[in-house]
């Protein structure tokens, strides 16, 4: 017994060694035509966008958020109204917020220094950039954004991983030309 385990060890040990650098993946979509991957994908994406829209209307009811949806995706929640105009693009905001994954993991927060950018004219996520817009100074609101909205399939190559839900629980500090 104790020879065989040795023997099939061995076995496995080298009939696995893959030392000619040939790759040995399959491409799952090889032989099909460019129609056929293009559905393949397009189904996928679908399914993907479907999931993701279940867990943000599984977490709102959970939480019982009341938020509304935007043309584009995006929820928000609009908790405290705060004062003057809606913020318009080019103005320059200071934001206090906590930044979550859907499952309720803290990915970035400005507990110590306050955020400020110019909207819809920095880096920050497309999704913020619309939902900031629908703010006062002095709002908080939780705004949701999909994934498409927010990092997409690459993350922040930080904290956030591809095809991430984020939530912002945000508190609109200043407004500024």
């Amino acid at each position: 017994m104790h020879k065989a385990f040795w023997i099939c060890l061995i076995v496995v040990v080298f009939g696995c060694d893959n030392s000619s650098g040939e790759s040995h993946d399959v491409d799952p979509l090889e032989g099909m035509s460019k129609e056929e991957r293009n559905k393949i994908i397009e189904k996928a994406l679908i399914n993907s966008t479907q999931k993701e829209e279940a867990q943000i209307k599984g977490y709102l009811k959970r939480h019982q958020i009341p938020a509304q949806q935007t043309e584009t995706g995006v929820y928000y929640y609009i908790y405290q109204s705060g004062k003057g105009e809606q913020i318009q693009d080019g103005q320059h905001v200071v934001v206090d917020y906590v930044v979550t994954k859907i499952n309720g993991d803290t990915l970035y927060t400005t507990q110590k220094k306050l955020d400020e950018f110019r909207v819809a004219n920095s880096e920050k996520e497309s999704g913020l950039h619309e939902a900031i817009k629908l703010l006062k100074s002095g709002s908080k609101a939780i705004i949701i954004l999909p994934s498409h909205r927010a990092h997409g399939i690459s993350g922040d190559t930080e904290k956030i991983p591809p095809l991430s839900t984020v939530i912002y629980n945000l508190t609109v500090k200043n407004v500024n030309e």
